[in-house]
């Protein structure tokens, strides 16, 4: 059966508008910013970012995010020079697992670190803990979510616990 060209239009137009869409955000990517570039440039090109704090040597940490939908963030450290350091992907098993340093993790500490969450949510029986959850992916492309517990106060991370991101893994909320 042929379709009349007039109903694919709409269609053709709708991917390359989804075509165009991809090239420019693939384009835009803070992590291909190279160390040492001046932070003016970086913002220059990349845009601003969600995130920035202050470094406790008088720098800035700054962080550009996919979140609520996306799996990555990159942070830059920018020292007192104003040129960058590499950017790193913070959304990782290895980079959550930083909050096991011996530190107390403020919800400041938390937000400067990954940036914001993807969703927030308070749950427990008794005393309801705020939680904070970051989309990401394992190893081997699984799509997880970090659960950061905050307390009832929302002030400290309490712990954090890792998984399956229900809305990308349907068998996890018993959908198929």
């Amino acid at each position: 059966m042929m379709m009349k060209s007039s109903v694919l239009k709409p269609v053709w137009a709708a991917f390359l508008a989804l075509g165009l869409v991809a090239s420019i955000s693939g384009c835009a990517q803070v992590s291909s910013a190279k160390p040492g570039t001046p932070i003016a440039d970086v913002l220059k090109q990349y845009g601003k970012p969600v995130v920035t704090c202050p470094t406790k040597d008088g720098g800035q940490r700054m962080v550009w995010t996919q979140q609520p939908e996306g799996q990555t963030a990159y942070a830059v450290q920018v020292p007192k020079s104003g040129l960058i350091e590499a950017p790193q992907q913070v959304l990782s098993t290895e980079s959550f697992n930083v909050m096991s340093n011996g530190e107390v993790w403020t919800r400041e500490m938390v937000h400067c670190q990954f940036g914001p969450p993807a969703n927030i949510s308070r749950d427990g029986i008794g005393s309801e803990e705020w939680i904070w959850g970051y989309r990401y992916l394992r190893a081997g492309d699984d799509a997880q979510m970090m659960y950061v517990y905050l307390g009832s106060t929302g002030a400290s991370v309490t712990r954090y616990v890792s998984q399956p991101d229900p809305e990308r893994n349907p068998e996890v909320m018993g959908r198929r």
